[in-house]
């Protein structure tokens, strides 16, 4: 187990902004005067052989990121619609696990993983309209190696499982909303 805390200040960072002229939308970058960012992160990994010795080939762990910051805007963002909030990009939290099989004896592994990102500011808002959203999303991967013969091995990777829908939002308009499908991958690996 371990538990990390930090804090960051940044100078001047890169602030994403969507703003509306004359019909069309624009997205643009403007420098924000300042910025401080800080969080915990904690961190667990743990074999499972703890419960019972038929599930020593498995280990459990898992990655939790808490954070916050806060952006200080300045005279070259003085149009911005919501002056007190997160950075662009900036979620307020991530969360990592997953499960390994890989015994002591044997090349073969699998891993199942699963990642969950907190709701995000995508573009920061222009007067009059609001910040756009990336909402929440989930994945969950899947890999496996197993050996074939002698110096050749096989992998096989599934990633986007829950195939979960990329979606941003500005107020009660939805401004993309799309999924990026599977990935399946079927390879062999030669070590001579």
């Amino acid at each position: 187990m371990s538990v990390a805390v930090f804090g960051k200040h940044f100078t001047n960072p890169i602030e994403r902004v969507y703003r509306a002229t004359s019909g069309t939308r624009t997205v643009f970058y403007l420098n924000a005067d300042a910025a401080d960012n800080y969080g915990v992160e904690v961190e667990l990994r743990k074999s499972m052989g703890m419960l019972t010795r038929a599930l020593e080939p498995l280990t459990a762990f898992t990655n939790v990121t808490l954070m916050e910051s806060r952006i200080t805007l300045g005279e070259t963002t003085a149009s911005a619609t919501n002056k007190d909030r997160r950075m662009v990009g900036q979620a307020p939290y991530v969360f990592n696990a997953g499960l390994t099989y890989a015994p002591l004896r044997g090349t073969t592994s699998a891993t199942l993983l699963v990642n969950r990102i907190g709701e995000r500011i995508d573009a920061a808002g222009d007067q009059p309209l609001p910040d756009v959203i990336e909402q929440a999303r989930t994945a969950l991967d899947f890999s496996l190696r197993f050996p074939v013969i002698a110096a050749l091995s096989g992998r096989f990777d599934a990633k986007n499982l829950l195939d979960d829908r990329y979606k941003t939002v500005q107020g009660t308009v939805t401004r993309e909303s799309y999924v990026t499908g599977r990935v399946f991958q079927l390879g062999l690996v030669w070590r001579p």
